[in-house]
């Protein structure tokens, strides 16, 4: 698509119009000559050529994650062209104000070690347990830099000599109620939520290139995807709020089902259940408060799911709402 219809099909499609305007009246006001408009041209016309780029790299970068052991399930993606362009306003709107954001004085000439996740990766793992390993796995694969050059940038720069290595201290991303004590021993950087979203990202330097890698499990990615694309972004959708509750709602049964395989998976490595003659399980007292635990839990989802309910009004016929649920 020629230039000019792209960016117009953009600003329309993806509501940018006002953001863009304000840049332009910002930018104006402090005699900044170049306007958002072309830095994203300039941008579009750099990404389509390094994008061919990537695509070898991401191959390359492919047969590593292949040797990681305990990987469930991998995805990967290059970014597309809507969606870097989309990061570029929306992120330098965010921060135009912060002038040590490198958001802040993106173009064409630094998006590439400004944006860290133009090649993204992510592994899906069958349980939280199972995290241990794949972290090691991933910090032998890209090792932690000297600990004391994470305090001076915020995203280290590539190494000169090629190497591949860890160049952010990786976050752990958790929501609230969650047991985060098993990543407390390791040299990572907790982010409460408030959405309830559950990831761990890594973010590596690899021939070059920035990727990120995510990992999470199962049941968080089923979470993920349903919240992405029912309720991320998705403000001006009649239904919003009402989505937004049941993604909540969704987000804790995730979490008990998490927690549930965990105890599922302990249970049978240890054969840590047998049955008696009288039809009953002989469990440790540890088994038995988690399945009290569960119950605790259910039983408030339970009430949260019929508070829901109770708002509920039942359309008529006609297309009128009731009055009665």
């Amino acid at each position: 698509m020629e230039w000019e219809k792209y960016w117009n099909w953009l600003l329309s499609e993806k509501k940018f119009t006002l953001l863009v305007r304000e840049m332009d009246e910002a930018d104006e006001s402090i005699g900044n000559k170049e306007t958002i408009k072309e830095i994203c041209h300039q941008i579009y016309l750099d990404y389509e050529k390094w994008r061919n780029h990537l695509i070898g790299i991401k191959d390359d970068f492919l047969h590593i994650i292949e040797e990681l052991q305990g990987v469930h399930l991998q995805t990967s993606r290059i970014k597309t062209l809507d969606s870097l362009i989309g990061k570029v306003i929306t992120k330098r709107h965010e921060n135009y104000a912060n002038r040590k954001s490198g958001y802040s004085r993106i173009n064409a000439g630094n998006y590439k070690s400004i944006i860290t996740d133009l090649i993204g990766m992510r592994l899906i793992i069958n349980y939280r347990g199972k995290w241990n390993d794949i972290h090691g796995e991933i910090i032998k694969a890209f090792p932690y830099a000297d600990l004391k050059l994470y305090d001076q940038w915020d995203i280290l720069p590539h190494p000169e000599n090629g190497e591949s290595i860890l160049v952010e201290i990786p976050k752990v991303y958790y929501a609230e109620g969650d047991d985060i004590e098993r990543y407390e021993h390791y040299k990572l950087i907790p982010k409460l939520h408030p959405m309830g979203y559950r990831s761990i990202h890594y973010t590596v330097s690899y021939q070059g290139v920035y990727i990120e890698i995510q990992v999470r499990t199962i049941y968080d990615e089923a979470w993920s995807d349903c919240d992405h694309n029912y309720v991320y972004k998705q403000d001006e959708n009649k239904s919003h709020t009402a989505l937004e509750q049941m993604s909540f709602l969704l987000c804790q049964l995730t979490n008990f089902s998490n927690d549930f395989g965990e105890c599922m998976r302990d249970i049978f490595e240890n054969e840590a259940m047998e049955e008696t003659d009288q039809n009953q399980w002989i469990a440790s007292e540890e088994i038995y408060d988690v399945m009290e635990d569960s119950l605790i839990r259910i039983k408030d989802i339970y009430t949260q799911m019929e508070a829901f309910q109770n708002r509920l009004v039942k359309e008529s016929a006609g297309g009128k709402h009731g009055s009665e649920v």
